[in-house]
């Protein structure tokens, strides 16, 4: 640009500017015009790319392995969300529909050979499922009554009334029904109202009621006899896949992420601590892993049967079906305490191997320095992970992060890891 002339007009001055040609405007020429502007025209060189994409790399590499755990959480926090938005979802529909509405956390059932499932204690699929509706006898006016075999072991047997001989008649024909529909964990409610008493089937038409099994050993006797036959009503386990339409579609958990069943369970540990069997000179002179083990962890590699928390009318917790462990007789159908289920991430859930839990495969796998066993950070020992907490007397569902146990080779291991999320539990019930 070039001042062409100066124009005075009275105490103003005006300069009168020669518009540039803006078809032949350079605004590099032109800035270079201007006193003090140093402008240039060359890119980055290579040398200079080079060390700006060292130093972003080196800046990387570093903050990754704090990251990493910081993803992993969130993953994991993801994930309790949707566990825990799914309980809540079947509690609601329980109190909208007026029937026991739960849901069941299948097992991984699809790795390894037919009838060996190393990884059943993880779950990543997980379905809604109503019990479904009551029955109350196929045979026209059915009743029954309990044959005691023994002083705790009663036979279920059913009659009818037979008008030409004025008595009660027996009607076999309803254990036919019953081979077809009635398991072994199923209700049966006498006089269609008071207590109701699990049911045993040992074989085809022989059903039992076993007073000292865990469900029925706190209810009174049940006396019925052939002269005194009363209705009944039979509660079913929700089957998956058997329930009614209205149920919601299965849900999968984030990539990566599982149910660790395994670390999961009720209460502190289905082995408590006062029992002097599980001393800490015996525990570790087995497989800690294996030894400790919660209510949920899987009875051996070739279980394939669900865990399921069943809500009722009321919004509190019906009742808990699962697979029991062999060398417990504590487990009960109705827990007392709090359900904590364990939110982790894959490569740290258990693995079957002969017949044992094993921490062989975990990623930080290595010898114990005492027992010469292999330990590893299992997910009830990552603080990353979490616990989704349902209180069986409220229905109430909490969220909370793992708390690392003080020591991972004693009985009251799993009540370390939950006694954060465990300390909820007198507000929750008060």
């Amino acid at each position: 640009m070039q001042i062409v002339k100066q124009l005075s007009y009275g105490s103003r001055e005006r300069n009168e500017v020669e518009r540039p040609d803006y078809a032949a405007f350079d605004p590099v020429t032109a800035l270079r015009s201007v006193p003090g502007c140093h402008c240039k025209t060359s890119a980055l060189t290579l040398v200079e790319l080079l060390v700006t994409i060292s130093i972003m790399a080196l800046v990387i590499a570093i903050s990754l392995p704090m990251v990493k755990p910081m993803l992993e959480s969130n993953k994991t926090k993801s994930g309790a969300d949707i566990v825990a938005g799914f309980l809540a979802q079947a509690r609601n529909r329980a109190i909208e529909e007026g029937r026991p509405v739960g849901v069941t956390f299948e097992r991984i059932l699809d790795y390894g050979e037919p009838g060996y499932y190393p990884y059943n204690g993880a779950c990543v699929l997980m379905r809604q499922v109503a019990e479904p509706k009551p029955l109350s006898g196929f045979v026209k006016d059915v009743r029954v009554w309990v044959n005691w075999a023994s002083v705790t072991t009663g036979n279920l047997e059913f009659c009818t009334w037979d008008n030409t001989s004025i008595q009660w008649a027996n009607a076999t024909i309803e254990k036919t029904y019953w081979n077809k529909l009635v398991k072994t964990g199923d209700q049966i409610q006498f006089g269609s109202q008071g207590a109701k008493y699990e049911i045993t089937k040992q074989a085809d038409n022989d059903f039992r009621i076993e007073m000292n099994s865990d469900a029925n050993r706190n209810l009174a006797l049940p006396v019925y006899s052939d002269q005194q036959p009363v209705l009944f009503k039979v509660f079913r386990k929700p089957s998956p896949g058997k329930v009614a339409p209205t149920m919601a579609s299965p849900v999968a958990l984030p990539e990566g992420i599982v149910v660790d069943l395994d670390c999961s369970g009720m209460g502190n540990s289905c082995f408590n601590e006062s029992d002097e069997e599980w001393d800490v000179e015996w525990l570790v002179s087995l497989n800690a892993s294996n030894a400790v083990r919660d209510q949920f962890c899987a009875n051996g590699q070739s279980d394939d049967q669900s865990v399921t928390i069943m809500f009722s009318p009321t919004g509190e917790v019906d009742r808990v079906y699962y697979s029991k462990l062999n060398r417990s007789s504590k487990n009960t159908d109705i827990p007392s305490g709090p359900i904590f289920l364990n939110i982790g991430i894959w490569e740290r859930a258990g693995f079957w191997m002969e017949g044992k839990i094993v921490n062989d495969y975990l990623p930080d796998a290595k010898p114990d320095s005492f027992t010469g066993k292999i330990s590893g950070t299992r997910n009830h020992h990552d603080m990353n992970n979490y616990w989704v907490t349902v209180f069986p007397g409220t229905g109430a569902i909490r969220i909370n992060r793992v708390a690392a146990p003080e020591s991972r080779l004693t009985p009251n291991e799993f009540a370390e890891s939950r006694k954060y999320a465990k300390s909820l539990h007198s507000a929750e019930t008060r």
